[in-house]
């Protein structure tokens, strides 16, 4: 059985991420509510029917009764793919794929995996790195966050593609690791889309490669910020942790011994990696890098667009939102909010992507299907 929540589009969720997540000697502190967590309003009846909402699994269930954490139900979906969405609630990259899902409103299961024991992705022996994106129309699950997100861009803009077809369009380059010795398997096209027919104007080529250089960056560098932002300390490792805690709503999704295995040695383990993550990449000052990477974005967007994609977020947008929303109500996060043009261009992506603005792509989609 299952209960039904209408998403909550209140001015109350966009308060909620200034407030910051502090550790405190009982638990988190009272301002853990977060961007990257879903906020719905839960209610037995229906009083207004949605053209989307979230399905939890009955409270009366086990965690091991279910297949799912969540369900997002979009009533503009009507291609039939059967979306399986492995994550992290709050991986950078699983943020990425979330965002562009929800914003051009997409139906999907969402599957909480364990960090630790990763148990919820047995099926896949090879691969243990989260987003799996699978679907029922393919016959292996997607990969790669990048990857999977354009090839559903790619599905979308092409009239009367299938997925499977579309999949073809993105082969894989398969190479030896010099280190391991082991195989090593790139798609040397992961940021390309590919519309039918032919791009047109100068302008909307320099958009298209303003937008891949964008998505390449934040994958290549943008990303890397966030671990030595948010375990740079014993404290902020916990403190982020428990963050993950409260916005997978692990207390619902693992057992009572795996939920404290992920929160206290996956705090204790990523502290130790920031560090070294710290040291790789040559950061210096973690918390200068990471508002110099913000200001680096803005200056590339300029004053005059609302968005990288103009009047309309594009994959850029997305892609830096995601990544953002991974920790947004941390303190990193709430330190990059005295940035005014930063609280508005974040403000205003998150809002299209939580009133799935990019749907009418998907909408168009669904009836060259039929």
């Amino acid at each position: 059985m299952w209960n039904r929540s209408i998403l909550a589009l209140s001015s109350g969720v966009d308060l909620a991420r200034r407030f910051t997540c502090t550790a405190a000697a009982g638990g988190v502190g009272s301002g853990l509510l977060l961007g990257s967590v879903l906020l719905v309003h839960e209610s037995k009846e229906e009083t207004t029917k949605k053209p989307w909402t979230v399905e939890y699994p009955s409270a009366t269930k086990s965690h091991n009764e279910f297949d799912f954490s969540r369900r997002i139900v979009s009533d503009f979906d009507k291609t039939g793919l059967n979306l399986k969405f492995y994550q992290y609630q709050s991986c950078p990259f699983c943020c990425k794929l979330r965002a562009f899902l929800d914003y051009y409103g997409f139906s999907y299961d969402v599957i909480e995996v364990n960090p630790v024991t990763k148990s919820q992705i047995k099926f896949s022996p090879d691969y243990k790195k989260v987003p799996i994106l699978h679907s029922s129309c393919c016959e292996k699950p997607l990969v790669q966050s990048s990857l999977i997100i354009s090839m559903l861009k790619t599905y979308l803009l092409r009239k009367d593609a299938t997925l499977p077809s579309v999949l073809e369009l993105y082969p894989p380059h398969t190479t030896v690791d010099p280190k391991s010795k082991k195989p090593l398997v790139t798609y040397p096209n992961q940021f390309v889309i590919m519309p039918e027919g032919k791009i047109g104007t100068h302008e909307e080529l320099q958009n298209i490669r303003e937008e891949r250089e964008i998505r390449e960056w934040v994958d290549d560098w943008f990303i890397h910020l966030i671990s030595p932002n948010v375990y740079r300390t014993w404290s902020e490792s916990l403190e982020t942790f428990r963050h993950f805690d409260k916005v997978g709503d692990w207390e619902r999704n693992f057992s009572t011994v795996g939920r404290y295995m992920a929160i206290y040695i996956g705090a204790a383990f990523m502290w130790q990696i920031s560090k070294i993550l710290k040291k790789r990449h040559k950061i210096d000052d973690e918390r200068k890098a990471l508002s110099d990477a913000i200001e680096f974005f803005l200056s590339t967007k300029g004053p005059d667009r609302k968005f990288a994609g103009g009047n309309n977020p594009n994959l850029a947008d997305l892609s830096l939102y995601g990544a953002l929303n991974s920790f947004a109500g941390c303190t990193a996060y709430n330190q990059l909010r005295v940035n005014n043009a930063f609280c508005e261009w974040f403000d205003a992506v998150d809002t299209a992507v939580k009133e799935k603005r990019g749907r009418k792509l998907l909408e168009e989609k669904c009836k060259n299907l039929k």
